[in-house]
């Protein structure tokens, strides 16, 4: 099983599948952002812009081990 899905562990495709993800996250979570208006928006957007640079770190953080071969 896991020979099948050896493509989806090359850097290459980790990266595209992790942009996917960042995106779909920071869609997801500046959806309350532009429902609000005033303070309520600028704490939403920090807490968006707070939220989506630590996922970016994660992401980023695997896709280099991943392509040092210490992850999957």
């Amino acid at each position: 099983m896991i020979e099948t899905l050896l493509a989806l562990y090359s850097p290459t495709a980790l990266g595209v599948i992790f942009v996917l993800v960042w995106a779909t996250t920071a869609v997801i979570v500046t959806i309350p952002a532009f429902a609000t208006r005033g303070t309520a928006q600028l704490v939403w957007l920090g807490g968006a812009g707070l939220v989506l640079t630590v996922e970016a770190g994660v992401l980023i953080a695997l896709a280099v081990l991943n392509s040092q071969g210490k992850v999957f």
